[in-house]
């Protein structure tokens, strides 16, 4: 959890340095000479403009933010943690922590239905999409599966059935062929 307030700490230093950067701008912008024909009170009614667009953003970001997959099931204790390996071009699955040297793998993964789940997703190789997809292939949640990090991503499945995982970053020739599954029951 501390590392995502980090990180949405970082977005929103940025873009108040990008809004800090197009205020200066906008207030350095000289009025047009009168005799010409352009708008009257330009910055002024750029004043309106920037003032809206911050209004705009503001709104958007605490609507959307408290929404992200991040957020959504952080303070609750997930029921199952399913420790995921990417690697060309599979994906390995255990309950434990997975040791390269001799993995222990499951070959059916059975989540549970309505409990928050924990995919703590990793690669041993190259960057590696991991996106989870329904029974109507559409992609519910995706992460990336990054050697030497682990990405935790948590979701509440509602629906019981069968759910594929498909690899969304083009990893190689076998990148087409890159799946896996699991079941929720």
């Amino acid at each position: 959890m501390e590392e995502h307030k980090f990180i949405l700490f970082l977005f929103l230093s940025a873009a108040v340095l990008v809004a800090g950067i197009f205020h200066f701008l906008y207030s350095t912008t000289l009025n047009p000479p009168s005799e010409s024909e352009g708008l009257q009170n330009p910055l002024k009614k750029r004043g309106f403009v920037l003032v809206f667009m911050f209004i705009v953003f503001v709104v958007l970001l605490f609507v959307t933010v408290p929404k992200s997959p991040y957020f959504l099931f952080s303070n609750e204790t997930p029921a199952k943690v399913v420790y995921v390996n990417a690697q060309q071009f599979a994906y390995m699955m255990s309950y434990k922590s997975i040791d390269l040297n001799k993995p222990e793998i499951e070959t059916d993964v059975e989540l549970p239905l309505n409990e928050p789940v924990e995919f703590r997703v990793t690669s041993v190789d190259v960057t590696h999409g991991f996106g989870i997809y329904n029974s109507k292939a559409e992609l519910l949640i995706q992460t990336q599966a990054m050697p030497g990090y682990v990405n935790r991503l948590r979701w509440k499945f509602t629906e019981p059935g069968k759910y594929n995982i498909l690899c969304l970053e083009f990893c190689g020739s076998g990148h087409a062929v890159m799946r896996s599954s699991f079941t929720v029951k």
